[in-house]
């Protein structure tokens, strides 16, 4: 309670001290946006971090559907699981006020991503969650009920701490996938080796793992094909090109078959922080008078990056992009012309530096022909010298006029992010009834683009490490467990001016300051973003993500 209670002073803290630093007086025709909401949907994310519940809170803003999660005092918090029995009462009690929910199983069985990694041999109730959610389904037979459940990571669980046996379970667990698809010989001789070298009872415990989880899925596929649930997402989290969750995959994906469930009902992806996204677009589609699913053209920087398969992914790029356009429904087109939007992907190493100038022009060119653009634009090393992002700076290319930008963490994190907002833009721009509707929509969509780009560039690329440096010069070695009593709030004022200094100078630019062109039902607008300003912290006690609160003065100008 004492860290929830520093978390919620370093909110009130930053956001008092950033916001008080700049004016909110503006020109005569500065926009007064009035956010209006038509759907209530209630949320039970993966865990507490903003990508898990903020992105998915300010994208359904897009569509006016409120987007609610449960009380910060019964979620997780980093190592500490979320009330399980609490969160289980949360929905029921609320199911009934609500349009649609969607719900992580992560959550409601073990109390967050980081708990279910760490929930070998405590009980967890499955019979509850499910009886829980077939008393919904008997309350409202029209409700539409999501349901998300990540894979576990081919990484053992935390229960298991000897250094040798976790290198050779990971090692073992590659050549189990590899020899169930090639059967090669050599292969099996290492695995008979490999056991002998594992500690019998880490062994039992790692494969155990994997049965119970495949168990889990396919009561929840069961419970797709009862109609207890309407959609069923199952994701896999940090993965590799061969392991035994590759196995666990394929063979959901073959039962799905089996239950004659269809691509609208059942899903298995690469990814995890951005499927509660995803299904927001899949909600919204749910809601919207008419059938809607976008016409998407993808297209990459360099002719080789389709090709590429990336840390912590057990695919392809392509493939990844393939399964996020297929959970919108939408379908590929083979032109920008064709296009509701432009899927533009850079996969930046060292291989596709000197494709960016070419890459940063050919952006700017569909943005000067109006089109809309969700950028991709991705690090090997997680470094800013691979991104695309500082060349369209140098290039002055008006990064405000992107309609989703994303480039945080693994391939399946930023792309489904990518696309379900571009997608959920497109749909609400297709609703517009009038000024006020698209002002709204610019209003929110920008706001999210630009809590992005603060957090995927600034942060991520470049001040993540000076902060990191600070801390470490200081004698603080583990940044992924700050003491809450002194350096996290250290930490968090290190992150705050730095990052607010980066902005100011964004805010000043070209790329910024540019007219941002709009198209209402009563005619053409320009837009201009001014007085950007962020409030930024760490939400969990460690440097690797951050929590970010743009705000700005829209400014309106007739054509």
């Amino acid at each position: 309670m004492y860290k929830r209670s520093i978390f919620f002073i370093a909110l009130a803290i930053f956001t008092v001290v950033v916001f008080q630093q700049i004016s909110f007086t503006g020109p005569e025709n500065n926009v007064n946006i009035e956010q209006k909401y038509t759907k209530c949907v209630l949320l039970v994310p993966l865990d507490s971090r903003p990508p898990c519940s903020k992105f998915v809170i300010d994208a359904g803003k897009l569509v006016n559907i409120r987007v609610i999660v449960p009380p910060q005092e019964i979620m997780d918090y980093y190592t500490e699981a979320g009330d399980t029995g609490k969160l289980r009462d949360w929905l029921m009690n609320n199911a009934t006020k609500a349009d649609g929910i969607i719900v992580s199983t992560d959550q409601l069985l073990y109390g967050g991503l980081l708990a279910s990694r760490q929930s070998f041999g405590r009980h967890t109730d499955e019979n509850a969650v499910w009886s829980a959610l077939k008393q919904i389904r008997e309350t409202n037979k029209s409700l539409p009920i999501y349901v998300f459940n990540i894979l576990p990571r081919i990484t053992p669980p935390a229960n298991i701490d000897a250094a040798k046996d976790i290198k050779n379970l990971m090692e073992y667990s590659r050549l189990v996938d590899r020899f169930s698809q090639f059967y090669d010989e050599k292969d099996l001789k290492k695995l008979a080796e490999l056991r002998g070298k594992i500690s019998q009872k880490h062994l039992e415990q790692y494969e155990l793992l994997y049965e119970k989880n495949l168990q889990l899925n396919k009561e929840l596929i069961d419970l797709c094909a009862a109609g207890v649930i309407n959609k069923i997402v199952i994701g896999q989290d940090d993965g590799e090109e061969y392991g035994m969750p590759n196995i666990e995959r394929r063979f959901l994906q073959r039962y799905i078959v089996q239950k004659n469930l269809n691509a609208g009902q059942a899903v298995v992806t690469h990814g995890a922080d951005e499927v509660a996204m995803s299904l927001l677009f899949n909600m919204a589609q749910q809601f919207n008078a008419t059938v809607y699913q976008p016409k998407i053209y993808a297209a990459y920087t360099d002719d080789a990056a389709a090709d590429k398969i990336f840390p912590y992914m057990a695919a392809p790029v392509k493939q990844i992009v393939e399964e996020k356009i297929e959970m919108t429904g939408g379908r590929p087109v083979k032109s920008p012309d064709e296009a509701n939007f432009i899927l533009y992907m850079h996969i930046g190493d060292v291989e596709s530096l000197s494709v960016r100038r070419l890459a940063a022009r050919q952006l700017k060119n569909w943005l000067d022909e109006g089109k809309k653009v969700a950028l991709v634009d991705l690090s090997r090393h997680f470094t800013a010298d691979e991104t695309l992002f500082p060349v369209l700076l140098a290039d002055d290319i008006p990064v405000n006029q992107l309609t989703a930008y994303s480039g945080w963490n693994t391939v399946s994190n930023s792309i489904g992010q990518a696309v379900a907002q571009a997608s959920i833009y497109c749909l609400a721009q297709h609703n517009e009834a009038n000024e006020a509707d698209a002002l709204r929509l610019s209003y929110n969509n920008l706001t999210i683009l630009y809590d992005h780009f603060t957090e995927d560039y600034f942060y991520l690329k470049g001040t993540i490490d000076a902060v990191n440096t600070a801390l470490r010069k200081a004698g603080i070695d583990n940044v992924s467990d700050l003491n809450m009593d002194n350096n996290y709030l250290w930490a968090n004022q290190m992150l705050s001016i730095s990052l607010q200094r980066q902005l100011d100078k964004f805010a000043y630019s070209k790329a910024s300051r540019a007219p941002i062109r709009i198209d209402t039902p009563d005619g053409k607008k320009k837009i201009y973003i001014r007085n950007l300003r962020a409030a930024v912290f760490f939400p969990w006690p460690r440097t690797f993500e951050i929590y970010t609160d743009v705000k700005f003065n829209l400014l309106t100008e007739s054509q």
